[in-house]
Parts: C-alpha cells; structure tokens; sequence
C-alpha cells in the first residue's frame, strides 16, 4: 500500500483549518500531520516535518500566503504548494503562480475537487480550478487584445523605423538604411509615438521589447 500523501494545513482561521481537518480525514490516501495558523507558525513547523503538500491561504497577518510560499519554496523546494483562498482575481493568482504555487483552488470547492487538487499536486503536476484558469485565459486575451489593438495602427515603415530605433540606429543611420531623409524619419517617429501614447524615447524602446518587434 502506497504511503499517504502527507499534508500541513496553514490559515488563520481555526474554524476554516478543523473544517479542511474533517473534509481530508474521509480521503484514504491523505495524512494532515500539521496544522499551522500563521506563516510563521508553519516555518517552524516544516523544520520538524516535511510534508508532501502545503494547503494555505493567500489573506493571513504578519506573512501573507505569497510570502509563506517564497519562503517554503525558497527552503523546500520538493514541497508543492496548494493556495485555498477566497481571491480569485488574477493579481493574486499571478502573485502565486509567481512565489512558485503548484495550484489554486477557491474556498467554496467541493472536498472531493480539494482531494483532486492535493493529489495532483502532490505528483508534481500543477492544477487549476476552472475558475481560477478562465481567469489567467481572460487576462492573456485581454493583454493580447490591448497589444494588437496598438500595433496595427502603425504602418509598415512606422514598424521599420521604430524596429531600427530600438536597436539602437539614430536617425541619420535610419534615414541611410531605409533611402529616407532625417527629417521624415523624425516625421516617423513623432507618429509613432502620438499613436502608441509612449512620452520619449526609452519608453518607445521599452514598448518595442514588450511587443517583441525586436528581441533581447
């Protein structure tokens, strides 16, 4: 018989942590070994056991979820990590996803979707509710959506002269290139920056590198 996944739950609510505590001891292949309500209390908790899986949440004091996982992951790095919270926007979910969180499932999921979860974390791959995936999905097309709505108002010498720009060609080395005169490419340029709102110079460089019309 295969050993148990090991647990460690971490939330400062005690009436949250006893209720997780209930829904995984009917889970056959699940083992909570500790039970931590705060950040600090769980780093003290992992220099005596480590687990298989961290269930924590984002919103706690003194160390929220994000810094706890950074910590964790940081420490133990074979530890995954399972965020359970009520925020399902996508700055924490980036923010998790960035400290190094495995998954992210809300607080209103069934138990038998928090088994799911943990076990899957627990063989090293990620999981995502559906929620929390049409929210990262939402976000990408929107930023896809701003970026593109940007570029195709630039025309295709627009795109040659700002592409030059930002590889570091000044104007009279532009003009040369492309058989222009000094003065349309300073035309250019204006252009381009009315149409992409960009202010000088690094900005257009920096607006370059994100829409990878050059690469670095």
């Amino acid at each position: 018989m295969a050993e148990p996944i090991k647990v460690i739950i971490v939330d400062d609510h005690k009436l949250v942590t006893d209720c997780i505590g209930l829904f995984l001891k009917g889970a056959q292949d699940i083992e909570v070994i500790g039970v931590a309500h705060s950040g600090k209390d769980a780093l003290q908790m992992l220099k005596k056991m480590i687990p298989d899986v961290v269930l924590l949440d984002i919103s706690m004091p003194e160390m929220t979820g994000i810094q706890l996982t950074e910590a964790i992951k940081k420490k133990y790095n074979d530890i995954k990590i399972l965020i359970l919270s009520m925020h399902s926007d996508y700055n924490n979910i980036s923010d998790a996803i960035d400290a190094g969180a495995d998954g992210y499932v809300p607080k209103d999921v069934s138990s038998e979707e928090l088994v799911e979860a943990i076990e899957t974390v627990s063989r090293g791959k990620n999981y995502f509710h559906s929620t929390i995936s049409d929210e990262i999905v939402k976000n990408y097309a929107n930023k896809r959506q701003k970026n593109s709505s940007i570029l195709p108002q630039l025309t295709k010498r627009e795109l040659e002269v700002l592409q030059l720009f930002a590889e570091g060609y000044n104007n009279s080395e532009i003009a040369e290139r492309l058989f222009l005169s000094v003065r349309t490419i300073e035309s250019h340029k204006n252009h381009i920056l009315q149409k992409t709102n960009m202010k000088n110079s690094v900005e257009l460089i920096k607006f370059a590198i994100k829409n990878k019309i050059i690469e670095i």
